[in-house]
């Protein structure tokens, strides 16, 4: 009889954790650049934006933005921002771009170099191929902001490198979304699914 528990619940977990798992691709609430060269210069409307250095201490920084409130207790198996590049410029591709989750709230229609959100947490990240999806794993992130652990402040990204280099992608005004992709089980499922992995044991 153990023995049968004990497969019971390992078929249980799988099945909850991989099986069926739920996927959603997600679109930008908000997404704009800020350019430090024009530092009062809303851009949120635009078609495109840039990660770049134009010139020495004059960069372009790239935020973005998703609703997850729907997922609020989901185990969020894998999540991807994907990105359309279209054109780079300069030294190109170029190192020192990472991806940091904002410190502060924004929203596209009032967001400035001068009011930006800092930075939190800070992971590197390999720069894109032109003409091609850029695809950006903010897994662990993802799971802290629907978990309740972190607010959802969006994300930045960003270019440490005074080297003139840089590159544009489609906002969601543009002709080809950012997406965020997201693998995962909703939380009444696991809810379920342990409620019976616990009346194995009554």
């Amino acid at each position: 009889m153990l023995k049968k528990t004990v497969l019971s619940i390992f078929i249980l977990v799988i099945f909850a954790s991989v099986a069926i798992a739920d996927q959603d691709t997600l679109y930008p609430t908000d997404d704009a650049d800020v350019w430090q060269d024009v530092p009062d210069l809303n851009r949120g409307t635009e078609q495109n934006f840039q990660v770049a250095c134009i010139s020495t201490g004059d960069w372009r920084f790239v935020l973005i933005k998703f609703d997850l409130s729907a997922y609020s207790g989901a185990t969020i198996n894998n999540a991807t921002i994907r990105l359309m590049v279209f054109m780079s410029f300069g030294a190109f591709p170029t190192d020192d771009v990472y991806i940091v989750t904002n410190d502060a709230d924004w929203d596209e229609s009032t967001v400035t170099w001068n009011n930006k959100p800092g930075f939190d947490e800070f992971t590197y990240i390999t720069a894109p191929s032109i003409f091609d999806w850029w695809e950006i794993d903010v897994t662990d992130w993802v799971q802290d902001i629907v978990d309740g652990t972190d607010p959802n402040y969006g994300f930045q990204i960003i270019l440490d490198n005074t080297n003139y280099a840089g590159f544009t992608m489609r906002t969601k005004e543009g002709t080809i979304s950012p997406e965020l992709v997201l693998e995962y089980v909703p939380a009444s499922l696991e809810s379920a699914t342990f409620g019976r992995i616990k009346s194995l044991f009554n």
